[in-house]
């Protein structure tokens, strides 16, 4: 009876020894996994300014594109697409395109040229030909003819003119007359294609030659100038030319 239970002893040790041997060695792993940890990490509390979101508030950082609000000058093209398509009615879609774009086309060149035209003859004023004049610093041969430049009583002419009050025109009489006597003098030859220039480079006497210069100057500058001459200014230019020819 005694050996029965003897051996059932040892059967019921070696049954639970691994269960026992088990529960240890996971207890073991437990308390090893467990081991403190010390924090000896440094900072310091930081504070953002008041106005921080300012920095980020400019172009740079606005990433949604926001549509152009059309302007009127969009909204009367849109129009004028409008209209065109309304006209051109159904079709072929490519023949309607093209035809719309040529026809924007050429609306948008005369606008534009008209706007040029608009603008050119507010600035000129009533001589629209002012430009083309300017180019033209001589006196031509149909000048000439119409004022009867070797027949002409140049001092008539520019009296009338002063009481007139038309100082331009009476320059212009003056310059006339100026090369009337150049010529009578032999000191110019006379040529309706010659210009200013060409009638200076003529002049050999070196102090006429400065005087005419400046003369010419005066001249282009009044007459060509298209403004208006005050008594002052032509009061200065009809002693410098009187100064001249007076010499000849």
């Amino acid at each position: 009876m005694n050996k029965k239970l003897a051996i059932l002893y040892i059967i019921c040790i070696s049954f639970f020894q691994p269960v026992f041997a088990h529960t240890i060695e996971k207890d073991t792993l437990k308390t090893e996994m467990h081991f403190p940890l010390a924090d000896t990490v440094k900072y310091t509390q930081r504070q953002l300014s008041p106005n921080f979101k300012d920095k980020y508030e400019g172009k740079d950082f606005v990433y949604e594109v926001k549509p152009r609000a059309k302007t009127a000058w969009d909204r009367f093209w849109e129009w004028v697409g409008r209209l065109i398509r309304d006209l051109l009615g159904a079709g072929d879609k490519a023949s309607n395109s093209y035809f719309l774009i040529y026809t924007l086309r050429t609306i948008a060149i005369a606008l534009i040229g008209f706007v040029i035209y608009l603008i050119v003859t507010a600035l000129l004023g009533k001589d629209k030909y002012w430009i083309f004049k300017r180019s033209s610093k001589k006196i031509t041969a149909e000048e000439i003819m119409t004022e009867k430049l070797s027949q002409a009583n140049f001092k008539e002419l520019i009296e009338k003119t002063k009481q007139e009050g038309d100082y331009r025109l009476a320059t212009r009489y003056y310059y006339l007359w100026l090369l009337k006597l150049l010529t009578y003098r032999e000191i110019i030859e006379w040529h309706p294609d010659k210009t200013n220039s060409d009638y200076l480079y003529e002049i050999t006497n070196q102090e006429l030659k400065e005087n005419f210069k400046y003369l010419s100057y005066i001249y282009d500058y009044i007459w060509y100038g298209e403004f208006e001459i005050k008594n002052d200014a032509f009061i200065k230019a009809e002693k410098a030319f009187t100064k001249t020819i007076n010499t000849l």
